[in-house]
């Protein structure tokens, strides 16, 4: 591809820039002082082909617009292959472009939108503004960038990537190691935090069993109170019922035993009067005496019948009426003497005095975590008496003012008793929630550990991944090492020749992807970065030039065009007319159209044209 016209409007300094009839093949000058345009030339191809510049991306080419202006505009003529086109874009200060790419010949639009230009430029070109930029443009001010030109060596040879990926792949490598390492250690810890926690996994259970064990005591004594009321509050009916029965059974017993005693009076008197001898009673006839006798044993009989009905009903009250009022006394009672005992008891004795080896574990507890279990839970005076109190009460002798009183001094005491063994829960339920955080701890760290095993895993892997890459990605790139350096030997050395002077023959690189240059002077091979500023940009133009003409012969074009911008600013006179020369002979080849720019040219070069930007106006015709 080359260019035959150039038409811009608007564009940087130019308000009007017009080149016509440009030769296919030789060398075309830009010749100029500083800030007369002869860059802009330059941007103006890169903007009318790719829409950006080398240095202004499709988001910053509104700055191309000359100031004061809306709007600029760059038409370009190519040449391709045969065939001719012209190319339209335009780009307003809001940013918006447009292009266009015509068919001369065929009178035809390819394309009218910037994504189908560049598409339909890439399809036939075969590259695009990176490629062009790399192989077919030379800007003094990207060779002077930061990283130097090595880097941009590299990417004339195709092998940047591979360098920069080999330097990256060995980067993330060191990385991982180092993360590697990193994450053992954190391991190490996480492990020694986990030894350091010293669970007993019985712990937790029994601290759950004891608990229970307490609340189940806590129980107990609500319980015992709600008894205790139930039974004061039944006990004075009770003992009216009592006290009546026990009369009532006290006259039945009189009236039985008198009963018994008249039967058996009666029943001697009818059997000494029936059985005793005529002398014992000769004052009375026989006749009578049998009569008197029958009737006493009758008598005898009744009186029999009714103390066997008074003892049965005397049996009745006691059995069916007193025992059970007699129960409720004695139940009453022992429930003042289990009150009582619960009081006087400390609650590790309470606990300890129960056969369940769980009740036994609570007592140890409340051992080794109590500084003061209190002997007692009331010193109130009714509980001193209530052992008496007790016994008066199995007979229902106790009055109710004095029961009423042991009842409320009881649940007073069972109240106190309740607290007591709530701050008992209190002090187990913090050790409970120490212990599950401790597990939680556990559980933690276990799963920190196996997340950390994972990852370490991955990296593993990885690194035995990028490892396998990273071989794989330098026998590559020994393979491109080899064919740069039949590049260099094949297009490289004349003009490596004719730009250094003689003093560098060719270029080489290493399988580190480090460059190296062939010093005649020396005789050996010295660093690219050996060299001095100004050798390295002669060494650079020299790659550029013989990688555009293989990237011409790549892609089967037959006039290919190279601009150069101010490619002679390191070189001597001599050099530079060598080096124009060399350019020249070039311009017979694929890349036939050479553009350079320069403040001035040395005579003795046959320029195809010459094109002198003005210092002042902004006009260019030509």
């Amino acid at each position: 591809m080359i260019i035959t016209a150039l038409k811009a409007s608007d564009f940087r300094k130019y308000a009007d820039l017009h080149l016509t009839q440009l030769p296919e093949r030789g060398l075309i000058a830009v010749i100029g002082c500083n800030e007369s345009g002869k860059s802009s030339i330059g941007d103006a191809i890169q903007f009318g082909l790719f829409g950006c510049t080398a240095q202004l991306d499709e988001t910053q080419v509104s700055k191309l617009i000359r100031w004061g202006t809306e709007q600029t505009t760059v038409t370009l003529h190519l040449q391709h292959r045969g065939h001719a086109y012209h190319l339209i874009r335009s780009v307003n200060q809001a940013g918006d472009t447009m292009a266009t790419l015509f068919s001369t010949e065929e009178g035809l639009t390819l394309a009218d939108t910037p994504e189908t230009v560049e598409h339909q430029l890439k399809a036939l070109l075969g590259y695009n503004h990176k490629a062009f930029s790399q192989a077919f443009y030379w800007s003094q001010q990207t060779a002077q960038l930061p990283q130097g030109d090595n880097e941009q060596l590299l990417a004339l040879a195709g092998l940047k990537e591979y360098a920069n990926l080999s330097g990256q792949l060995q980067n993330e490598n060191r990385e991982r190691i180092q993360t590697i390492a990193q994450m053992n250690d954190a391991r190490k810890q996480l492990q020694a935090n986990l030894n350091g926690l010293q669970i007993d996994e019985a712990r937790l259970p029994q601290l759950e069993n004891i608990g229970g064990v307490l609340e189940q005591r806590q129980q107990s004594f609500l319980q015992l109170g709600q008894r205790i009321d139930k039974e004061v509050a039944t006990y004075p009916d009770n003992r009216e019922q009592f006290v009546a029965l026990q009369q009532q059974s006290e006259k039945l017993g009189f009236w039985t035993r008198t009963t018994l005693m008249l039967f058996a009076l009666m029943l001697l008197t009818g059997l000494f009067l029936l059985l005793s001898p005529e002398q014992w009673v000769s004052g009375m006839s026989e006749n009578l005496r049998e009569t008197l006798g029958k009737a006493t044993i009758r008598i005898a009989a009744v009186i029999a019948l009714v103390g066997a009905v008074l003892l049965i009903y005397g049996w009745f009250v006691d059995a069916r009426r007193l025992r059970p009022l007699r129960l409720q006394a004695n139940r009453l009672a022992d429930t003042l003497l289990e009150g009582f005992d619960v009081t006087n008891t400390p609650a590790d004795q309470q606990l300890d005095q129960d056969q369940n080896p769980e009740v036994h574990d609570a007592a140890r507890y409340l051992l080794e975590t109590q500084t003061d279990i209190p002997a007692v839970s009331s010193d109130h005076p009714d509980i001193a008496v209530l052992p008496e109190w007790a016994e008066s009460v199995r007979r229902y002798e106790l009055s109710m003012n004095n029961l009423q009183g042991a009842a409320d001094a009881l649940n007073i005491s069972m109240e106190t008793r309740n607290r007591e063994f709530g701050r008992y829960l209190q002090v187990l339920n913090s050790d409970k929630a120490e212990q599950v955080a401790a597990l939680n701890q556990r559980e933690q760290y276990q799963a920190q550990l196996d997340q950390q095993e994972m990852a370490l895993e991955h990296i593993r892997r990885d690194r035995v991944v990028f490892d396998t890459a990273l071989d794989l990605l330098q026998r590559s790139g020994s393979q491109s090492v080899v064919r740069f350096n039949q590049l260099v030997q094949q297009r490289c050395r004349e003009l490596l020749q004719r730009f250094t002077n003689g003093h560098y023959h060719t270029l080489e690189l290493m399988p580190d992807f480090s460059l190296k240059v062939l010093s005649e002077q020396k005789g050996a091979y010295l660093d690219f970065i050996e060299t001095s500023a100004g050798t390295q940009r002669q060494i650079a133009l020299a790659m550029r030039v013989a990688v555009a003409a293989a990237l011409a012969d790549n892609t089967h074009t037959t006039h290919q065009v190279l601009f150069l911008d101010e490619p002679l600013a390191f070189f001597d006179p001599e050099r530079s007319l060598s080096t124009l020369q060399s350019l020249q002979s070039v311009s017979q080849s694929a890349v036939s159209q050479v553009w350079l720019t320069a403040q001035t040219v040395p005579e003795g070069v046959d320029f195809a044209r010459v094109i002198h930007c003005p210092q002042v106006g902004s006009e260019l015709h030509a």
